[in-house]
């Protein structure tokens, strides 16, 4: 596991809430069409919540990078928020549609769709989808990463990885998705087989 780096003083985290606040802007108004003042009172929750989680010491076994754990809790504060006015979230999807066997993806679903009445179950799914991603050759686990968990556009991505345009990126996430699909399948014929 690599060793992530935790800024205990105030001048490391005015640094790092100063690196994060452009690319959590354009991720906040790209993937849920927040106005600016929404996304700065996400930027300021996240941040406290941020804050309070290094001075208690919660860090301690962070499995990702800073950055991508400030991105989830910004996330989890947008849900907050769209919860509390009544709102419906408006995520934007820019995956590209393809035709899907009716009976895999109906078996997919469900598996998707178990109650997770445990902590256990979510944590067994997360853990089948790193495994899966880990093992994916490159450069599939950083542009999956990058999208999924991280929010990142595909313009983002592109300019991340050194691609040529954001189009070459669409084709490699797409076959990213499909060679993460056909293993994804294999794991859960054995839940439903």
């Amino acid at each position: 596991m690599a060793t992530i780096d935790i800024p205990q003083s105030q001048q490391k985290l005015n640094k790092f809430a100063a690196e994060q606040w452009d690319k959590t802007l354009a991720y906040l108004q790209g993937q849920f069409s927040l106005s600016r003042s929404d996304c700065e009172d996400v930027f300021q929750d996240a941040f406290i919540v941020l804050y309070n989680n290094i001075i208690e010491g919660k860090l301690t076994n962070l499995t990702s990078s800073l950055s991508t754990y400030f991105n989830s809790i910004c996330r989890n504060k947008v849900y907050e928020k769209m919860r509390s006015m009544g709102k419906e979230l408006a995520i934007i999807d820019d995956s590209p549609n393809t035709t899907k066997d009716e009976y895999e993806d109906e078996r997919i679903d469900r598996l998707l769709a178990l109650e997770d009445d445990t902590e256990q179950i979510q944590v067994r799914k997360e853990a089948i989808v790193r495994e899966i991603v880990s093992k994916l050759p490159e450069p599939c686990d950083k542009i999956l990463w990058g999208f999924y968990r991280d929010g990142f556009s595909m313009n983002t991505l592109a300019t991340m990885y050194d691609y040529k345009s954001e189009g070459s990126v669409k084709v490699t996430k797409h076959r990213c998705g499909e060679k993460f699909k056909a293993r994804y399948m294999e794991i859960s014929k054995r839940f439903f087989d």
